[in-house]
This record gives structure tokens, C-alpha cells and sequence, in this order.
């Protein structure tokens, strides 16, 4: 998995490159699972008019609806079953991929693939959730090269916080087993969800992503003693109301770690 993280700005790249000119339909479900549906989420709340859908609950309480002849279904293994069983509400669809020789590519309905060029992915969603997110960037058109060059220019400072937060991580679980959530707003929400899948996945611990608002809305009575995980842009709409319920949070003896970053906007 190591390894896999750190061949993500390879691969991102590569995204980029192959991807560019890529138009993505608006005004129909993106529909995919896990952290294909949150990457869908990160773009809903930058403005861009799509409707993200859970594959699951979209096959069995919307279908029978009939709202929409066209959508993108997003599977990077695309061989998700609830994507796959979506695919059949539809007149055609766009298949948002990393396997191009998956079950999801050769439906007689498939109108477009998008290769999204991760390569080989064996543990949990890292290089695809992040190419996944360039594919849809580039297809609402966002330009995103300052993104990439960042992230290039800036991988081993992003390596020295991850280590870190999972210093502290580790302390707090080992000495009081506490409850770990994470929080975003906006277009961090699909981060948070993303960070809290891959944690719970990968160390068998459960971690708990929500909007920050939403937590706001009775969650923080449960702060004492857990360790919260703020997604913080250093500015925007949020800044200050994300700075005051750290200090609350802080009050109670909740572990509060921030992650930020003063160099890109919010939406990226």
C-alpha cells in the first residue's frame, strides 16, 4: 500500500495528460460506491450541477422513477455490482474506469470510457480515488496543472504530516481507544468521507467522516476524549466558523488535529 501511495503523483499525471479535452455530461446522476461516490460529492459541492447517487440505494428506490435516460456510472475496478445493476436504468451511459477491459466497459449501452490510468491498485482507493477526482475536474473543466505540480513539488512535506498525525493517532487509540472522526466542508466533505473509508479499511479501526456542519448538529456533544480530524481551508466561507468549533471541540479535551494548506484554493 506504501507503494501505491507513493506512485500517486506518477499516475496523476498520467491522468492528466491522456484526459485532457475530456467533457463530462451535466444535469444527470454520477452514480458509483465507496469512494467513487465521494469523489462525485467533491465536485457536487463546487457548484457543478450533477446529482451523486449511491449505485445501491439509486438500483433499488429510484430506478422504478425513470428521471434520466443518460448518466455517468463510476467503478474503478468496474466490476462493482450495484454500479454494474445500475447501468441497466438507462438509455446509455458514461463508464468512469480504471480497468478498460472490465464488465462495466463491454455493456451493450456504454456510450463513453474514461480511462482514469491509476495502474495496478491492490489495498485500499488511494491513486484512483485521487484520479478519479482529475478525471471529473478535468471533465467540468477545472484547471488543475498547478494541482499536479504541487503535489510533485510537495510529496515528501505531505508524507512528514501524515507521519505526524498518525503519531498522535496512534498514542490516543493505544491509551484510550478513542472514537476518530473526520471532519470537512464542502467540497473537503468528499475528502473526509474518502479519509475515514480508507483508515477504517486499512486498520480495522473505525473511523467516522462527516460534513463539519452536521457535526455541529448534536455529534459534538460526544467530543470529549475522541480525536477529531478538521479538514480547514486557511480561508473561505468556513474559516471561521471551522476556527470556533476547534476551540469548543479543544474545550471539551477533545485530540483536535488540523490539516491544512495556505497554497491551493479550497476547491482543489
Amino acid at each position: 500500500m506504501e507503494k501505491e501511495l507513493y506512485d500517486i503523483p506518477t499516475q496523476a499525471r498520467l491522468c492528466y495528460e491522456k484526459n485532457k479535452g475530456l467533457i463530462l455530461p451535466d444535469k444527470v446522476p454520477y452514480i458509483g460506491m465507496g469512494s467513487s461516490y465521494y469523489a462525485a460529492v467533491t465536485l457536487r459541492y463546487l457548484g457543478v450541477k450533477i446529482f451523486p447517487e449511491l449505485a445501491g440505494e439509486y438500483f433499488h428506490y429510484i430506478r422504478t422513477l425513470k428521471q434520466f435516460e443518460n448518466a455517468v456510472l463510476i467503478s474503478q475496478s468496474g466490476r462493482t455490482t450495484d454500479v454494474l445493476n445500475c447501468a441497466t436504468c438507462f438509455k446509455e451511459f458514461t463508464a468512469i474506469v480504471n480497468d478498460v477491459n472490465s464488465p462495466l466497459v463491454h455493456l451493450p449501452n456504454l456510450k463513453l470510457a474514461v480511462p482514469i490510468y491509476a495502474g495496478d491498485e491492490f489495498f485500499s482507493s488511494t491513486k484512483t480515488f485521487i484520479n478519479t477526482l482529475i478525471a471529473l475536474y478535468l471533465g467540468h473543466g477545472f484547471d488543475i496543472k498547478n494541482v499536479l505540480d504541487s503535489i510533485d513539488r510537495r510529496f515528501s512535506e505531505f508524507e512528514l504530516t501524515g507521519n505526524s498525525i498518525a503519531n498522535t493517532l496512534f498514542k490516543s487509540i493505544k491509551k484510550h481507544r478513542a472514537r476518530c472522526v473526520i471532519l470537512g466542508s464542502g467540497p473537503n466533505i468528499g475528502t473526509a468521507y474518502q479519509a475515514a473509508l480508507m483508515l477504517s479499511e486499512s486498520l480495522k479501526y473505525p473511523f467516522v467522516g462527516m460534513p463539519l456542519s452536521q457535526y455541529e448538529h448534536g455529534y459534538k456533544e460526544t467530543a470529549e476524549d475522541t480525536v477529531v480530524i478538521v479538514i480547514n481551508p486557511s480561508k473561505g466561507v468556513m474559516y471561521n466558523r471551522t476556527n470556533k468549533l476547534m476551540d469548543l471541540l479543544r474545550n471539551v479535551n477533545a485530540n483536535v488535529l488540523e490539516v491544512n494548506d495556505a497554497e491551493m484554493e479550497e476547491n482543489f
